[in-house]
């Protein structure tokens, strides 16, 4: 069954209700729902309410129209929180919705500091990114926007424990993560990530760097599901095979003793 393409011809209210509808029936049936919904919004939101307490403290980078943003301010209500959306329309939405609750920059990440141009997807902005991406059979409006650039290390406080960082860049998840190794040294957080074919290899990412990294950091890779259910996490070649499959495209890095 197609999926209908719901942002392009109702509100994004009314996406958003109909998310919450079927996040409902997810929860009663333990299946996907199959309808206009990634299962992946089904999933993180489990995960999300798994790990946090109150006073957990989490970042949301590419938090485009702060649907999972919600999820985490409702989890840990008591906590620090930060967000990062470099879009300025988007931007200014969330600032005005949940301002007053997190920490909020307009500005990308990455494994440096500077300015760049940022390809912004006006119709479609969920695929915008430093590169610019193309997806077949589809015609979208696009602008180059100037955006600055800082480094994760450079913004969170060394002191602050950080529970959770939820990444959504469209490809820029290594330099992202680049920026942070410190703060994921230190606390060794619950990662929850987008990395697949279409996207990071653009910035020529391989499956091998991305688990090295995470490796290094002391964290192992696995889907949503199999860590909801309890499953070992992936070694190196199932999570190459994973990417290069292209069996999943959202994952979760964490550290094991955490969950023994």
């Amino acid at each position: 069954m197609a999926k209908i393409r719901l942002r392009k011809i109702v509100p994004d209210a009314l996406v958003l209700a109909a998310k919450k509808g079927a996040y409902r029936l997810y929860n009663f049936t333990d299946k996907f729902f199959t309808g206009p919904f990634d299962v992946y919004d089904f999933q993180t939101t489990k995960v999300i309410n798994k790990v946090l307490n109150r006073n957990s403290n989490y970042i949301d980078i590419g938090a485009h129209k702060g649907h999972i943003l919600r999820e985490l301010i409702k989890a840990a209500p008591d906590g620090k929180g930060y967000a990062f959306e470099p879009i300025p329309p988007l931007f200014e939405k969330i600032k005005k919705q949940y301002g007053k609750k997190v920490v909020m920059y307009n500005l990308a990440l990455s494994d440096a500091k500077g300015e760049a141009e940022f390809s912004y997807v006006v119709d479609r902005p969920a695929i915008s990114g430093l590169k610019e991406r193309t997806v077949q059979g589809e015609d979208y409006h696009t602008k180059q926007i100037k955006v600055t650039i800082e480094m994760l290390d450079d913004i969170i406080p060394s002191d602050l424990r950080i529970d959770l960082i939820k990444i959504d860049v469209e490809g820029a998840e290594l330099g992202v993560l680049k920026g942070g190794i410190n703060t994921i040294k230190r606390c060794k957080p619950y990662i929850l990530f987008e990395f697949g074919l279409g996207s990071a290899d653009l910035y020529n990412t391989t499956p091998e760097m991305m688990f090295d990294l995470f490796d290094e950091c002391g964290l192992s890779v696995s889907t949503l599901d199999h860590f909801l259910k309890g499953r070992a996490p992936f070694d190196r070649n199932e999570f190459i095979g994973q990417y290069n499959k292209a069996y999943n495209y959202f994952f979760i890095a964490y550290d094991v003793k955490r969950e023994s």
